[in-house]
């Protein structure tokens, strides 16, 4: 009985605290507005009630567990939610609140019946113990997936790209418009981040910085290279031009050997299917006759 209450307290105890956070109190923005005469609205009672409570009540919970919760912490989740795209424009205080539900609830809906039933013994001290370890790990699973996709995305459109960078800067342009080029002609994760890049450097921001900024964004070893060789070649003074054509053509080169690699990666993906799957079938189709025959010569085969 315990075990199941100390879960609901700690979460109750969140959402109250949440709750006592929650009241209404006057922006700086507001506050300033009001000096002049203005006015800010409150809240539309005709939104819908998620909008209106649920939405920043989980919203201030989030934000309680975000100050509780250490700067390392919160600093590593932003930082990988940068690098997943910042997925349904996610904070991190939020991916954090949905890691402590899974691992409150999910042993909470699973395990509580039997533990309100009286039934706790070893196994459903582990099997809890199990739920807590998944409720609090998928998420971080789900966002893992997340940056390996989109780092994958990645990888496939930078070689095209700095062909076209090259092409650009041949012709005359600065590497700010190959860059504005890039974004135009290409859709994706990669032209995203140049465009980000290119608003940065647009707002006053130091073109090294917004670069290298870009790298750590992305977390792709090749961008990364990309990106200090072309840091280099602006520092010494080399042609960023010439720099950027080697690059292309290593980009090429390694795109070749990836490919390589997967064509050998192969013929050991395709062993476990062949024996799970085709192999047995193949036996079925080539044996079953010969094996329904034997079975009905020695049913009918005179006793001796």
């Amino acid at each position: 009985m315990p075990l199941i209450i100390l879960p609901l307290l700690v979460f109750g105890t969140i959402v109250l605290l949440a709750l006592a956070l929650s009241a209404p109190t006057e922006t700086v923005v507001q506050a300033r507005l009001k000096a002049y005469g203005y006015n800010v609205a409150g809240r539309d009672l005709s939104a819908p009630f998620a909008d209106r409570v649920v939405a920043p009540l989980l919203g201030n919970i989030a934000g309680l567990i975000g100050r509780l919760s250490p700067q390392s912490l919160g600093d590593r989740v932003r930082q990988r939610l940068v690098m997943a795209g910042s997925p349904s424009g996610m904070s991190a205080n939020t991916f954090v609140l949905i890691k402590l539900g899974g691992l409150l609830l999910l042993p909470t809906i699973l395990v509580g019946p039997s533990i309100l039933a009286g039934r706790i013994d070893l196994r459903t001290f582990a099997l809890l113990i199990v739920l807590g370890f998944l409720g609090w790990w998928l998420p971080e699973f789900w966002l893992s997936r997340k940056i390996s996709a989109r780092q994958r995305i990645i990888v496939r459109a930078l070689p095209d790209a700095v062909d076209l960078i090259v092409v650009c800067v041949e012709a005359g342009n600065a590497l700010e418009a190959a860059l504005a080029n890039v974004t135009q002609k290409l859709k994706g994760p990669l032209a995203d981040e140049f465009d980000r890049t290119l608003r940065e450097i647009s707002l006053g921001r130091p073109r090294r910085d917004a670069l290298r900024d870009l790298g750590r964004r992305a977390g792709v070893s090749d961008l990364q290279a990309f990106i200090a060789a072309i840091l280099q070649a602006d520092n010494l003074g080399v042609s960023i031009a010439q720099t950027l054509r080697v690059q292309a053509d290593a980009m090429r080169v390694r795109r070749r050997q990836r490919a390589e690699e997967e064509a050998a990666k192969l013929p050991v993906k395709m062993l476990f299917p062949l024996i799970t799957l085709i192999f047995p079938a193949l036996i079925i189709v080539i044996l079953g006759p010969a094996v329904l025959r034997l079975i009905a010569f020695f049913q009918h085969a005179p006793m001796p």
